[in-house]
């Protein structure tokens, strides 16, 4: 009996005994468990679990009687069912994979938390482009001096405020207010892109009207604001 068929086969889910017993029943139209035991080498305690098992996964045929009659289902129709049984259970893995994915995505947002205006100011002067959106003019202020002279700097205001004198920068209006909510209280959200790969979000506490200032850290969120800084730059007004 070849062994290297028998080898494949077992790759395909058989153990090998229901290989061997496969491939002698191959080899004749229909049989009993006797022959089969014989011609394959199973032993005869163990050939009516066999073929029970093979006929549990749609490789042989029984038919009732005195004795059993096997027929072997040819590999052609087999290996039909193997392929759409396979599919589908590439689907169902693939489906289970995007769901956990996605729920994973929407449980966990890895975060610097609050590194501090000082800090953000540091690495802003580092970058050579910035681009700031839902910026409110007090921000903006407190920011500007760190602004490397051959920066580009693009900047999209949040509704209503006012921009002020910072001649290196470009600015448009935003027509939608993007806030979080601060001590119960709605306040202008504000994102920060230095060099198109690190981003920060930036709101100002109501009460202290201190800024907290968070760096983003996983990159499924940084395309987030990637996306949303160029849509709302690109939907918005000079």
């Amino acid at each position: 009996m070849n062994n290297s068929v028998i080898e494949l086969l077992q790759k395909l889910g058989l153990t090998e005994y229901e290989a061997k017993a496969y491939l002698a029943l191959l080899n004749t139209h229909v049989s009993t468990a006797t022959w089969a035991s014989e011609k394959s080498g199973v032993p005869r305690t163990r050939i009516y679990s066999v073929l029970e098992a093979l006929r549990g996964k749609g490789w042989v045929k029984v038919y009732s009687g005195v004795p059993l009659l096997i027929k072997a289902i040819q590999p052609t129709a087999v290996f039909d069912r193997v392929k759409e049984d396979y599919a589908l259970f590439l689907g169902s893995v693939q489906s289970r994979l995007q769901k956990e994915a996605s729920t994973m995505m929407e449980k966990f947002v890895i975060k610097k938390f609050n590194i501090g205006l000082d800090r953000l100011k540091e690495e802003i002067s580092k970058a050579k482009t910035v681009e700031i959106n839902n910026a409110t003019s007090v921000f903006l202020k407190k920011v500007s001096d760190s602004f490397a002279p051959d920066a580009v700097v693009r900047v999209l205001m949040f509704p209503g405020e006012t921009k002020p004198l910072i001649p290196k920068a470009t600015f448009k209006q935003a027509e939608i207010a993007i806030v979080t909510i601060i001590r119960n209280k709605e306040v202008p959200s504000m994102s920060i892109t230095l060099d198109e790969e690190r981003t920060f979000t930036a709101f100002q506490d109501p009460v202290d009207h201190n800024f907290i200032i968070d760096e983003m850290l996983y990159d499924e969120c940084q395309r987030c604001f990637a996306g949303w800084s160029s849509m709302g730059w690109n939907a918005s007004n000079p």
